[in-house]
This record gives structure tokens, sequence and C-alpha cells, in this order.
């Protein structure tokens, strides 16, 4: 399908590998100019396709180096068409072991960079008349998981957040998504289930098993699977779908909404 991204400008952070990365590659194979963020991606421009990916240094956790990514990129490349709003899992670890530090962490890892990234991006998007924001989310927020109470927690108000921009900035031409990826094959899903083998005594094969029973289809995305589905909220193609949540899960989410 052609998504008619070409010559486009995005920004797609935390992207040094996983669905951030296959975003990131995803885009510049569609022919756009894709700005990576995370605290470390390289210095050098890759071409890719029709597309390039350009890295700029950011750590998330710092709420200066934040605020100031999106006026960068514009600053760089003269506007913004997609925004790609990603963040790093934050730790696994059942409720009652988590101390007031581990809240306040994750808040900076999950929820203020969102809403940093978020405001910016629309009130550049706004001004241009035209524009996509899509939040990297996780179905954890729909149906929560043992030990993820950080990621339900933070992401459910990112989930707001993103639908109330939504209706916010529909009338000027900007569009509002977040998209709720399942289990997925990356290297976060592997040291996840590595350390349920540590700590039930059981194996990794053993710990996937259980991961994927839970799932209709039968076994666990790829991240380029979550990419794809990211290039198309992002595009004209998806131009009437704002405010929407898409779950890319294999069916693991068992609610009707």
């Amino acid at each position: 399908m052609y998504l008619g991204l070409e010559k486009g400008v995005a920004l797609v952070t935390a992207a040094s590998r996983g669905i951030g990365r296959a975003t990131a590659e995803r885009l510049a194979l569609e022919g756009m100019t894709v700005v990576v963020s995370a605290r470390s991606v390289g210095s050098e421009t890759e071409n890719i396709g029709d597309g390039c990916i350009v890295p700029i240094e950011t750590d998330l956790a710092d709420p200066e180096a934040t605020a100031a990514l999106v006026e960068t990129v514009v600053d760089r490349h003269g506007r913004l068409d997609v925004a790609v709003l990603n963040t790093p899992g934050p730790r696994i670890q059942p409720t009652l072991e988590l101390e007031w530090s581990d809240w306040q962490a994750a808040h900076d890892l999950l929820l203020r960079p969102v809403v940093q990234l978020g405001t910016a991006a629309a009130t550049v998007m706004k001004a241009q008349g035209s524009g996509s924001i899509v939040l990297l989310s996780s179905t954890w927020v729909r149906q929560p998981a043992q030990g993820g109470v950080l990621s339900s927690a933070y992401r459910s108000a990112a989930s707001a957040f993103v639908k109330t921009l939504a209706t916010d900035v529909a009338s000027a031409g900007v569009r509002v998504n977040q998209l709720m990826p399942g289990a997925t094959g990356t290297d976060r899903m592997q040291g996840i289930v590595e350390m349920k083998s540590r700590n039930n005594g059981t194996t990794i094969e053993q710990e996937i098993a259980k991961v994927v029973q839970d799932i209709p289809m039968g076994r666990w995305a790829e991240a380029t699977e979550i990419a794809d589905a990211v290039a198309f909220l992002s595009s004209p193609r998806a131009a009437f779908i704002t405010g929407s949540t898409l779950s890319v899960d294999g069916g693991a989410v068992r609610g009707a909404h």
C-alpha cells in the first residue's frame, strides 16, 4: 500500500533498538527523514531506501533535553510531520515491593516525556496545519500483568493525555492516536522472560510458552509488525482516524473495548 509519507520529517524516540528502531527503519523506507533519539544512537546518518535515519542523542530522563528535542528537529529539518512517542519500559516488580523512588523514576520515564513531546509536537503541527502523533503504549493499559503496575499506571495516564490532545487539535488538521503492542520479540521481552525464569526456577522456553499460550495467534509479534501498524497510523491513508487506540497483540486482550 502506498502510504504517501515520502519527503516528510519524522521523530521517533527511544529508537536505538526494538520497536523504536524498527519503526524508524519502516518510516525511512517510505522515504522520510527520520530523526531518532536515544541515550546512545551514534552520530552517522544512515540511508535506508529513499529515506534516511538521523540520530540525536537524547536522554528522555532529562527534562531539559526532552523539552528541546522537537525544537531541534524543526530547526534542522524545517518541519515535523510525524512524531512517534516511544518510551523505555520501566521496572517489572510486584506492587508491594516498589519504593516511592521507583514511582518517581517511572513517571519521568513514561509520562513526563510523553506530555512534553506530545505538547511540543502538536504545537508545531497545529501551526503547519497537518501532522500525525502516535503514542506507542502497551496492552497492559487494558489488561494489566503481574509485576507491570508501573507500566500500566503511567501508560494509562499517557493514554488519557493523548486522547484529550487528539480532541484539542483535530480541527487544526493534526491527528493523535495510540498503538498498544502486545508481547513482541524484543530485547526487553527477552529480559523479562529471563527474569521470570530465574524467579520461577523454570527454563526460558517454559516462560516463553506461558506468554504464547495466552495469545490466540500462537506466537508473539515481531517488531517489524508493530512498525507496519505505526506507519499506517502515521500516514495519510489513516486521514480520518484520530483519538483511536489500535491493539496489535494477536488477540491477547480479551476485553471487547
